[in-house]
């Protein structure tokens, strides 16, 4: 592309710089004669004249060739990405945890890849999201248009609300599980081996004084605690007459307690990258516990939950891999946003995964190809903008 541009520029400035020779008084050339002779001596002037014309518009073609290259990046980034439509006039909101925490960062930065690559106006991040269980209910009595949100509790807040809140609505799945987050879940081992038991099972069904610690009440960590007992039938009180108890509190006191005794087993809704689970298995004689597959179900099919695999030896002494009930971060949208709005946002962010993965590791699980499975999205009914792109890709039939 550059040399033939030169060549044209080059060949211009000869021709027009020959035609200003001529009308100065030049003589024209005569015809050749039989053998070609005459025409070649007569041509030789007008050669000599115009090599220095050729020569001098050399320069000024190597001139005008960066000039062209310079070009063509800025129109390259011009050009929109194919399929892409104008959201130049178009303005978000999203809402965000609090500053500085996980979700926050990974926001700021599919944030700046809507205005960036997608041609978003602005995208506002706001660290009003509640989190946890109350976080579909924003969609409702704020100025939200996107957030993320936990598939499973998504499904309950539409159909029975939660936290003692009636139900709510106002809200499609974009995206898919974004993470792999699971129960992670580990017991003492002095527990285990002084009521010879290996399974949660065997322990309600010896009705084992388990002191179970998690998150306080309305974290996704609490939830997984008390469904479990709903699952075994059993009420607080009821583990509590055992000896029993659930003790609500942080990550880091948690951690003290297990190392001290003061509690048997910790559960906590997490990724294989929690630094608190770390800590435990490095410091902690405990084993992480594997889930029946009935009680796996019963999570999957009762409450919306997903299967997610967590690698072996992804903690000390975890030495297998464990399947897991979840409920992952998904993507929810406002469901009153234009189709071509939410289209681009699923589009924008799809196209651009693996540079938000490179920038957070925690995002590697999201597969567009699959970000539309409604196990993924809790059940949740997805955005006809979004369907569009996952059927226009081929993902989704």
């Amino acid at each position: 592309m550059k040399k033939s541009l030169k060549k044209l520029i080059a060949l211009g400035l000869t021709l027009m710089m020959a035609v200003s020779v001529t009308a100065c008084g030049g003589t024209a050339a005569p015809a050749a004669d039989s053998n070609g002779t005459g025409g070649s001596n007569a041509a030789a002037p007008a050669a000599d004249a115009a090599a220095p014309a050729a020569d001098a518009a050399a320069p000024a073609a190597d001139a005008a060739a960066p000039a062209a290259d310079a070009a063509a990046p800025a129109a390259d980034a011009a050009a929109p990405a194919e399929g892409a439509i104008d959201m130049s006039g178009v303005s978000l909101n999203f809402w965000s945890d609090k500053v500085g925490s996980g979700s926050y960062n990974m926001i700021v930065a599919m944030s700046k890849v809507l205005e960036e690559k997608g041609g978003f106006a602005e995208v506002n991040v706001d660290p009003s999201y509640p989190g946890g269980m109350g976080a579909p209910y924003i969609f409702k009595a704020n100025n939200v248009d996107l957030s993320f949100a936990n598939g499973a509790p998504a499904k309950w807040a539409m159909e029975t609300g939660t936290l003692g809140n009636p139900p709510t609505d106002g809200y499609k799945a974009a995206i898919g599980s974004l993470t792999a987050v699971c129960y992670i879940n580990l017991i003492r081992n002095d527990f285990l081996k002084k009521y010879n038991v290996s399974t949660l099972e065997e322990i309600f069904e010896k009705k084992l004084p388990l002191r179970m610690g998690c998150s306080p009440r309305g974290s996704m960590d609490a939830e997984g605690a008390y469904r479990l007992l709903e699952y075994f039938g059993v009420t607080l009180e009821d583990l509590q007459s055992w000896g029993g108890d659930i003790i609500e509190q942080g990550g880091d006191a948690n951690a003290e307690a297990i190392a001290d005794g003061q509690i048997d087993f910790y559960v906590d809704h997490t990724s294989s990258s929690s630094s608190t689970m770390a800590q435990i298995a490095s410091t902690c004689d405990v084993t992480f516990l594997q889930w029946s597959d009935d009680m796996c179900k019963w999570f999957m099919d009762t409450l919306g939950f997903d299967l997610i695999t967590v690698p072996a030896n992804s903690f000390t002494g975890q030495t297998e891999e464990l399947h897991l009930p979840g409920s992952p971060d998904a993507l929810f949208v406002n469901e009153n946003l234009d189709d071509d709005v939410v289209y681009m946002i699923v589009k924008t962010l799809s196209e651009n995964r693996d540079e938000l993965v490179h920038e957070y590791a925690s995002l590697e699980p999201w597969d567009p190809a699959t970000a539309w499975e409604p196990t993924k999205r809790g059940g949740i009914d997805l955005h006809p903008g979004a369907e569009r792109y996952y059927k226009e890709m081929g993902y989704m039939k």
